[in-house]
Order: structure tokens, then C-alpha cells, then sequence
């Protein structure tokens, strides 16, 4: 054989090399994705699981929330504890759509979430209410969602 017909079989052999490498990181690629996706989903599923164990397990703080879901007055310190509260459920939701816009979480686990969010939304007015006097806290593609579940209600 010679130099010429060797020096093709060795292009050959790396081109077919690269291109497995190729397909290989794709694959891991991939793999990642969904390993990213549900950790993200996960974290979430998480964080939800605390606030709704805080409501379950404290009847001081789930009569505070339905006062609040239904306009009562409230002290200051109870309006403390609620916009605390509802804060941080916003930022939670806000941070799981920054994971969907970053294809950190699947578009079906977005729409599950958003879904449970217009429910929730649809149910307490005090969240509403905090978000419309707070709007500027969240970001404007966040709050683009909040505005179209609104108007779907």
C-alpha cells in the first residue's frame, strides 16, 4: 500500500472518529438536558412541598393567608408576614419561567406550573393584589404572564 492510499484510510478513519465523538456529545448532550430539566423540576416541586406543608401545619399562619386571599383586615405585622410570603411564591414562580425561557425545564412542566400558577392566582386575591402593587419587583417577561393569566380569568 502506499503513502497516498494510507493517508486516506488514516482521513477516513478520523473523519468516522470525529464524527462518533460528534454523535457521542450529542448524546451526552441530551442526556444532560433532561437531567438539568428535572432537577429544575425537582427544585420547584421542592419549594412548593415547604410552602404548602407551612400552610398545612401551622392553622395560625393558614388563617392569615385566607384572611389575606379574602381581603380582611389584617394587622401590620400579619401584612408583613404575607407580602414575605407571597414574595417569595412569586419568586418562585418567576424563577421557574426564567428556567423554561432558558430550556432548563420542558415546556409541558412549564404549562403544569403555569396552569397550578393561573389556579392560584384565580383563587387568591391577596397574591393578585401584591403582585399588581409590586409588579416592579418582577421581571417585565414574568410579568407578561401574570397579565395574561389575569386576563384568561
Amino acid at each position: 500500500m502506499d503513502s497516498e492510499k494510507l493517508n486516506r484510510w488514516m482521513t477516513l478513519g478520523a473523519n468516522i472518529g470525529v464524527l462518533a465523538g460528534i454523535i457521542f456529545l450529542a448524546f451526552e448532550l441530551q442526556q444532560n438536558t433532561v437531567a438539568t430539566q428535572l432537577e429544575a423540576a425537582s427544585n420547584f416541586q421542592s419549594s412548593f412541598n415547604e410552602i404548602e406543608l407551612l400552610i398545612a401545619s401551622n392553622p395560625e399562619f393558614a388563617e392569615l393567608l385566607r384572611k389575606g386571599r379574602e381581603g380582611e383586615d389584617t394587622s401590620a405585622a400579619e401584612q408583613l408576614r404575607l407580602s414575605v410570603f407571597y414574595n417569595n411564591v412569586l419568586r418562585q414562580w418567576q424563577f421557574n419561567h426564567f428556567q423554561f425561557l432558558s430550556d432548563a425545564l420542558s415546556a409541558e412542566m412549564w404549562e403544569a406550573n403555569r396552569a397550578f400558577m393561573a389556579n392560584t392566582i384565580g383563587e387568591d386575591g391577596g397574591l393578585f393584589r401584591h403582585w399588581q402593587k409590586n409588579r416592579s419587583h418582577f421581571n417585565p417577561e414574568f410579568n407578561e404572564v401574570i397579565v395574561a393569566i389575569t386576563v384568561e380569568l
